[in-house]
């Protein structure tokens, strides 16, 4: 088994369960076909680590999406935490907006099933259910789930250009939030030598920040997050 320091083996479990069941609920999408790969890293005192791999599939057709993650821990580290997690978002875009209907997702430690559970929404009638039998009222407007947000963020970034601020209702099994995305300028990243132009967004609720590529639609290319007092990283290595 890998010896690590005690602060980071004491440590290594929760930091990855916090990092993959929040960054795999947070990637950001247009609505037109895409497919992308992902490595996950860890700011630690032992330096950056990569911790995992994802991959990130929407697929539109005939106004009507199927996003789907698959995420788990590396190889190497399974020997420690073998941890894996993937979602589904199910819904339609209607005059230009993202009209969520299913969230479900599914999350097995050491192939042991520890979460699966699916929601409902009825966005016309302001509610959700959950697969537990809960059910969260919303005030009127659009509900969506903790995938089909960054469906939404990405439609209104390219229908509402001089916008710099959205907020969203997003409901998972704990129930209804609010969550507020600003825009906080461009920013250029290297991926495999190539230089992508994208614009930088925050979420201060999350402490959150994304670059989503000006030219493919707001797709995500980098993804900044801190769990706590430890900086996450997913940087895109290739997409179709």
């Amino acid at each position: 088994m890998i010896k690590l320091p005690y602060l980071i083996e004491n440590n290594m479990n929760k930091l990855i369960i916090l990092f993959f069941s929040l960054f795999f609920s947070l990637q950001s999408y247009s609505l037109t076909p895409y497919k992308g790969s992902y490595e996950l890293y860890a700011e630690t005192v032992m330096g950056n680590i990569k911790i995992g791999t994802a991959v990130l599939n929407l697929k539109f057709n005939d106004a009507k999406f199927e996003f789907t993650t698959e995420a788990s821990t590396e190889t190497i580290w399974k020997a420690l935490y073998d941890y894996s997690r993937s979602e589904k978002s199910l819904g339609n875009e209607v005059d230009g907006q993202v009209i969520n209907t299913y969230f479900r997702v599914i999350e097995k430690i050491k192939g042991v099933v520890k979460k699966d559970y699916e929601i409902t929404i009825e966005t016309d009638k302001n509610y959700a259910v959950s697969s537990n039998g809960e059910q969260f009222e919303i005030k009127p407007g659009l509900l969506v789930d903790p995938i089909s947000v960054y469906l939404a963020l990405s439609n209104d970034m390219i229908n509402k250009p001089n916008h710099l601020e959205f907020t969203y209702q997003v409901v998972d099994q704990t129930g209804v939030k609010y969550l507020r995305f600003k825009l906080d300028g461009p920013e250029n990243i290297l991926v495999n030598e190539s230089e992508i132009e994208t614009i930088r967004v925050t979420c201060d609720e999350l402490q959150l920040t994304l670059n989503l590529s000006i030219k493919d639609n707001f797709q995500p290319v980098r993804i900044h997050k801190i769990n706590g007092k430890t900086p996450f990283t997913m940087a895109l290595i290739e997409f179709e």
